[in-house]
């Protein structure tokens, strides 16, 4: 039925066509807010989605994402616009490479180190089990096999073998090679593969799955880097052990000699000091570390930072280029507002403020605490340069570009508003 008054007043009917159409977006954003709250917040593809089509809608152009991709821009223009996602920018195994050369023990040496629970730890390594132990698996026993390499080397020494000098070279060599087993913990475990390439899902403003400890776990596994690092760790046993024998009444004990261990106080002494330096070096049982990278794989929290930011950049950079011309063309002479350019203000508020802007907030607070941590992989020399690159392109190079699209959005959008005499507050 036609308004009467529309008849003689077409300001006022256009007037409330459009209020009209206020009150009908409101109460549809007020029913997808209830949908919400019953299945859980939409991605922010579909708040993307949404976004774009309410524009589009009242500004009546072609503003959706098919639209943009097919018909508004050309495909080199988002083509060299666009960023990639941390799925597809994650190294090979092949190119990561980082093969740790094994410890080679001949059979004289092998039965030389039987008593010193060094051998059984060789031993170990050589079964079908330790052949194919995860990389987890093997910074772990990289941790004991260097607690037990000091230890046995500190007993000979005191005990006057010549095989400690052997011992001590073998210790060097695994020394230099434990931030080569840390690296392929880093790069090619299936956990931190998952947590820094494959999100399953986009980052949401809140309730995202283990995220805050997930930094903390990401922290905790850089931590495993610098354990046994610095060869005076290493060396402070051998020095407790020197201290121990005191005017080394024990250093001429025959380290082959059955009595050595019940039989002689001071070298028991020597034994207990020892193991308690053993503990302060420890880097981590197996449970915790296995633990914390059950949480990164959990939460998967710099690949979902990595998503959404790429989806933001890809979907905003290209919408930005129309959207600016199509609201400079909606028009609000002297500064006066229209009905127009309050529905766009509304949409704008509803979307861009109220669901997409709180997921970048979350996003930028969890990317500036990871910060220092990308910092410190971007300078260790044992990770390869096409992990370290692959941080880079996401933790440094695309965020800025994310940063600077997200901006240019609120840019235009703040011209449009000011314009227009309106705020960005609730409608």
């Amino acid at each position: 039925m036609i308004d009467s008054k529309c008849l003689y007043d077409a300001n006022r009917c256009a007037a409330n066509v459009m209020v009209g159409k206020t009150i009908r977006l409101v109460s549809v954003v007020m029913a997808v807010s209830l949908l919400q709250g019953c299945f859980g917040a939409p991605s922010i593809d579909d708040t993307m989605d949404e976004y774009t089509a309410r524009l589009s809608r009242v500004l009546d152009k072609p503003l959706t994402h098919e639209a943009l991709s097919q018909e508004a821009l050309p495909d080199s223009t988002l083509a060299t616009s666009n960023i990639a996602l941390p799925s597809h920018t994650y190294p090979t195994l092949a190119e990561l490479g980082n093969n740790v050369t094994p410890l080679n023990i001949n059979i004289r040496e092998f039965y030389a180190i039987q008593d010193c629970e060094l051998g059984r730890i060789v031993a170990e390594r050589n079964t079908a089990l330790g052949k194919t132990q995860l990389p987890s698996q093997r910074l772990q026993y990289e941790h004991r096999l260097l607690n037990v390499l000091a230890n046995c080397e500190a007993r000979l020494q005191a005990a006057d073998n010549p095989i400690a000098s052997t011992v001590a070279a073998w210790r060097k060599q695994k020394q230099a090679q434990y931030q080569s087993v840390w690296a392929k913990v880093v790069q090619t475990s299936t956990e931190m593969k998952l947590g820094l390439s494959m999100a399953g899902a986009p980052l949401q403003a809140s309730e995202n799955k283990d995220a805050k400890a997930s930094v903390n776990a990401l922290n905790f596994i850089n931590g495993l880097a610098k354990t046994l690092k610095h060869e005076s760790v290493v060396e402070g046993k051998l020095q407790a052990t020197h201290e121990s024998a005191g005017d080394g009444s024990v250093a001429n004990a025959s380290f082959e000699d059955a009595n050595f261990e019940g039989a002689n106080f001071e070298a028991a002494n020597i034994v207990e000091k020892i193991d308690k330096v053993n503990v302060e070096v420890s880097a981590s049982d197996s449970g915790e570390l296995e633990q914390q990278l059950q949480i990164i794989a959990s939460s998967r929290l710099p690949a979902k930072l990595w998503q959404t930011q790429a989806i933001l950049h890809n979907r905003l950079v290209s919408l930005n280029q129309v959207l600016a011309p199509a609201l400079n063309s909606v028009q609000c002479k002297n500064g006066v507002t229209s009905d127009k350019a309050t529905i766009l203000r509304n949409v704008f508020y509803l979307y861009f403020i109220e669901e997409i802007q709180p997921i970048a907030s979350t996003l930028n607070s969890y990317h500036y605490q990871l910060q220092p941590l990308w910092k410190q992989w971007a300078e260790n020399a044992a990770l390869s340069a096409p992990f370290k690159a692959h941080i880079r392109t996401h933790a440094i190079d695309n965020f800025v570009q994310y940063s600077a699209t997200m901006k240019a959005h609120v840019s235009l959008w703040q011209d449009f508003l000011g314009r227009c005499n309106l705020s960005p507050t609730a409608p």
